[in-house]
């Protein structure tokens, strides 16, 4: 397979999930939504529905209508063939019928002048009506497929006149794949989708595949024209089951945020719900969802509730389960989701096991089980979890994990800093509230968990949300991912275009309470110097701590080491100094300022924007 993981950042778009790299929805001035109640939906295994009544694994070709937008060759829109067309996969899908099948191919990106199709709809669909007679409307589609998502829309719709179509399911729950992370879909992967809901009395249904960008606000931009290719066999309309029970999504956890470790002192109630659809022909009575922590120490269930065939329902369970704080423990919790009738299919109900653990000094929205990164090519940038402060505590550093180790490590020598951030409750926007000293990355802070000690402790505030991130100035750093994050809950700041964006994925980005960290020595007069905000744009400020009454001087450099401004602040007495000054008039660039007093010097470095 030809692995070439596209890495093009696109600012100001309004749609898209997973890896920051890529696609994102910007936070917007003022908008920290944190919409659920679901995390990422648990994808079904292929249903073993009723009887299969209609079927096509392509290898009549005229039973398929091509519509190309006018476009010609087998590098554009729907081919139907046992050969490959696209750039990204030589092998095409893995199909069970093998032989033909259908792709959707635009163009190939990655040559030196990009030749994707612009402000095209390739459509593909059935010549002939099929016939529902007599099987009734309580049908499912399902197909295999193969490919991945980029900024593209891969739909299906149906129409029961040949003239009207519309959409009934498309690909948008699935990872974007980019050079960040994310993954292809499974070769092959099965795709069912009930389409009781929408036949309602038909008595024919026409099936059409559409491939389009999924940002037609953006359309002038090649990026959004990009795909990896869509690959699809073995369409089938099946009956469905009587009883049939589907997770559509879960969730768990305190404020819409869960959390993998929590500190004895953020300890809070936990919720527990899952989003259920009843996909078969008669109704479902008494369905619930029933937790289980640490075999049978805690239970719960939801009221029992009736799902009409087609309905969707949200299972709550009833109570909050709240962790011991008087010391710490490991918790093991089951899920399950049960009904009067026996589930037909009960695979596609099944709930992952939890586990999380309380801890003396640590929070962590991670599961410490690292799976792809996160990386801005060659731009600086900013990555990190929001975490909600149930009382009052002091931060004294946050951890992280890097990613090491080849051509896709963070390269050794990159210099990296991380900072904490609060919300402003008004506007939505991110507050700087502290940051540590710049690091520069040997071979042995990869692969680890490395302690970023914060230049002060920051005091965190009860009922506040923060954001902490570890972020570079420029290219060289990939953050560890860890397990998934809602939409609005894990965030990437993109250094040359001055926006945040969300992402899917969640950095091993981790609150670290231990007060002891950090604990020093101090040698020299000068201490505790910071500057910010960091970058900055206009009026900048040094904060220093002198440990005894001395003369002060403060330098401003370049990178080159050429003096910009100097100041000479005479003699000062002991304790905590500040100089302001307006950077506005400087070039955009790297500047470090250098505190110094009786042979001790501090340097601090700054962005300018």
């Amino acid at each position: 397979m030809k692995k070439v993981y596209l890495s093009i950042l696109l600012a100001g778009l309004t749609a898209g999930s997973s890896v920051a790299q890529l696609v994102q929805k910007p936070l917007v001035s003022g908008e920290i939504s944190r919409m659920k109640p679901a995390s990422s939906p648990i994808k079904p295994t292929e249903k073993q529905l009723g009887t299969v009544f209609w079927q096509d694994n392509f290898d009549t070709p005229s039973n398929w209508v091509v519509d190309n937008s006018g476009q010609t060759g087998g590098e554009f829109g729907w081919t139907i063939d046992a050969t490959s067309d696209g750039w990204y996969s030589a092998n095409g899908i893995n199909s069970t019928s093998g032989g033909n099948f259908a792709e959707v191919s635009n163009g190939d990106p990655t040559l030196t002048t990009p030749s994707q199709a612009l402000g095209v709809t390739y459509t593909l669909t059935s010549a002939q009506p099929i016939d529902l007679t007599a099987n009734g409307t309580q049908v499912s589609l399902s197909f295999q497929q193969f490919g991945a998502r980029f900024n593209d829309l891969q739909e299906i719709q149906i129409s029961t006149n040949g003239t009207t179509f519309f959409p009934v399911g498309d690909n948008m729950d699935k990872d974007v794949l980019s050079a960040a992370g994310g993954t292809a879909y499974p070769n092959p992967d099965t795709k069912t989708i009930n389409l009781a809901g929408y036949l309602a009395g038909a008595t024919q249904v026409w099936i059409r595949f559409v491939w389009t960008t999924a940002f037609p606000t953006l359309a002038t931009n090649p990026n959004v024209w990009i795909t990896y290719g869509w690959y699809i066999d073995d369409v089938k309309l099946t009956t469905n089951a009587e009883y049939d029970l589907a997770l559509q999504s879960a969730y768990w956890g305190t404020a819409f945020l869960n959390y993998y470790q929590l500190p004895l002192t953020q300890v809070a109630p936990i919720d527990f719900t899952a989003n259920v659809v009843n996909g078969g022909s008669l109704p479902m009575t008494n369905a619930k969802l029933n937790v289980n922590v640490n075999t049978g120490a805690w239970t719960g269930s939801s009221p029992g509730a009736t799902i009409a065939p087609i309905a969707t329902d949200s299972l709550v369970v009833s109570t909050q389960y709240t962790p011991s704080n008087a010391a710490t423990a490991t918790y093991n919790v089951t899920r399950t989701i049960t009904a009067d009738a026996v589930d037909d299919i009960p695979s596609n109900n099944v709930l992952p096991a939890i586990a999380f653990s309380t801890t003396n000094f640590i929070y962590a929205r991670d599961n410490n089980v690292p799976a792809g990164s996160t990386n801005n090519g060659p731009d600086g940038f900013e990555v990190g979890n929001l975490f909600d402060i149930w009382q009052d505590q002091t931060l004294t550093a946050i951890n992280v994990r890097l990613v090491g180790g080849g051509s896709n490590g963070t390269t050794v020598g990159t210099e990296i800093y991380v900072k904490l951030y609060s919300i402003d409750p008004g506007t939505g926007d991110f507050v700087y509230e502290g940051e540590s000293d710049p690091k520069i990355l040997a071979s042995n802070n990869l692969n680890t968990n490395l302690v970023m000690v914060l230049n002060t402790p920051v005091d965190l505030i009860a009922n506040s949300t923060y954001l902490a991130v570890v972020g570079a100035f420029g290219p060289g750093l990939r953050v560890a991912n860890a397990g998934t994050s809602d939409p609005q809950t894990s965030f990437l700041y993109d250094t040359p275009t001055d926006t945040w964006f969300y992402q899917t994925g969640t950095p091993y980005v981790r609150l670290n309470f231990d007060p002891s960290v950090g604990i020093e020595e101090m040698e020299g007069t000068v201490s505790k110097a910071t500057v910010y905000p960091n970058p900055s744009v206009g009026t900048t400020t040094v904060d220093y701590s002198l440990a005894n009454a001395a003369d002060v001087t403060i330098q401003l450099t370049d990178v080159s080491g050429k003096v910009i401004a100097s100041w000479n602040e005479g003699t000062q007495e002991a304790g905590d100094h500040s100089l302001s000054f307006d950077a506005a008039s400087f070039n955009s660039g790297i500047y470090y300022v250098t505190i110094a007093s009786e042979g001790s010097v501090v340097t601090k470095k700054f962005v300018k924007k």
